[in-house]
């Protein structure tokens, strides 16, 4: 499996007249060697090797699969030992790397070493069957979170707590929390007023009747992420909200019909958001239709109303329209999809709007 991805990473990077393909973001590692954590990753035809530190260096040894690992001794730092190991025998395409490792890269090997960060979205955004494996039991434990929030829900009930119950319960299920930059939390529980934040913190407000409630799961189950949002009602809803629930379902279903190998990203977008401007909320909904999901929360491809990337048989990627009304509500209804000729959901709690 690792050997298959690095020949792929190394097809690619011929393209760009590279002979070496190198690391130092943990997703990076993890998807060519199996070791997540701090160290560098340098793949050569005849080789690979992972570089890492000796803080690392006996879980690295437990997890590292199919290559030479080297630890660094102490009093040497990781980045010489980078650089003793990149020498001028080939051009290097590094992903993104912090700043001081670059500098030192560019100037012992000049034109010798590029930085495209891409190269490793091109190849990972196509899922293998272990991948899609992982992303399949994310997704079954996501569906049982969203099941376990609809019995929970009760008035007086705060956010706070009720992202508790479920990282709490994620946790127990064998999953870990990823965190992206945007975010103060991997989960987002946000009721009231609060759920017309597309991105809404976490808060001590307590749910009451008439309230929406958004459940956004952003959870990884050995490495993968599934990513999927449900949009629960308390107590009572009027025909506005019905409405505005009804038009947020039907563009996310039409949005799924339209998620097929060869189609151009941006023309899913368009569905999905002629349905809302035809229904009059088009000002309120004011994200993309969906991204790319994987060892990253949002990777290639995206669903923007301006991509021109064509969607590739096992993409997988989310559909999430939202609309948000300010300081009344929100409602968003996301999926985790697999690319194919008929696009399947990883995700299957119910979308019927469930007043609770």
């Amino acid at each position: 499996m690792f050997k298959k991805r690095r020949k792929l990473l190394l097809e690619a990077a011929w393209k760009n007249n590279c002979e070496i393909v190198a690391s130092a973001t943990p997703q990076n590692l993890f998807y060519t060697t199996g070791f997540w954590g701090d160290g560098t990753v340098i793949i050569r035809e005849d080789s690979t090797i992972l570089l890492t530190s000796l803080l690392e260096g006996e879980r690295a040894k437990r997890h590292a699969k199919d290559c030479d690992l080297i630890v660094s001794k102490m009093g040497k730092s990781l980045k010489d030992l980078v650089l003793e190991h990149i020498s001028s025998k080939g051009k290097v395409c590094f992903d993104d790397v912090e700043m001081s490792l670059q500098f030192s890269l560019k100037k012992a090997l000049k034109d010798d070493v590029i930085f495209d960060p891409n190269l490793f979205y091109s190849v990972r955004r196509i899922k293998d069957e272990e991948e899609i494996a992982n992303i399949a039991q994310a997704s079954r434990i996501a569906d049982k979170l969203h099941d376990y929030a609809s019995a929970i829900i009760k008035p007086r009930m705060r956010e706070r707590e009720l992202a508790a119950e479920l990282l709490a319960r994620a946790i127990k299920s064998g999953c870990d929390l990823p965190f992206y930059a945007s975010a103060q939390n991997p989960i987002i529980v946000a009721s009231g007023p609060n759920s017309s934040f597309p991105h809404a913190d976490l808060t001590d407000r307590r749910l009451s009747n008439g309230d929406f409630i958004i459940i956004d799961l952003v959870i990884r189950f050995n490495g993968y992420i599934i990513d999927t949002t449900r949009t629960f009602a308390l107590g009572r809803v009027d025909d506005e909200a019905k409405k505005v629930y009804e038009t947020v379902k039907s563009a996310q279903e039409e949005g799924i019909k339209a998620v097929k190998p060869d189609v151009v990203a941006g023309e899913v977008d368009k569905k999905v958001r002629d349905i809302i401007n035809a229904e009059g909320y088009g000002e309120f909904f004011v994200h993309g239709t969906g991204h790319g999901v994987g060892l990253d929360v949002h990777e290639p491809p995206s669903l923007r109303v301006d991509s021109k990337e064509v969607l590739q048989k096992n993409d997988v990627l989310t559909v999430e329209p939202g609309i948000y009304i300010p300081n009344k509500f929100g409602i968003r209804i996301e999926d985790t999809i697999i690319v194919s000729k008929r696009a399947e959901p990883f995700t299957k709690f119910p979308k019927e709007l469930l007043i609770l």
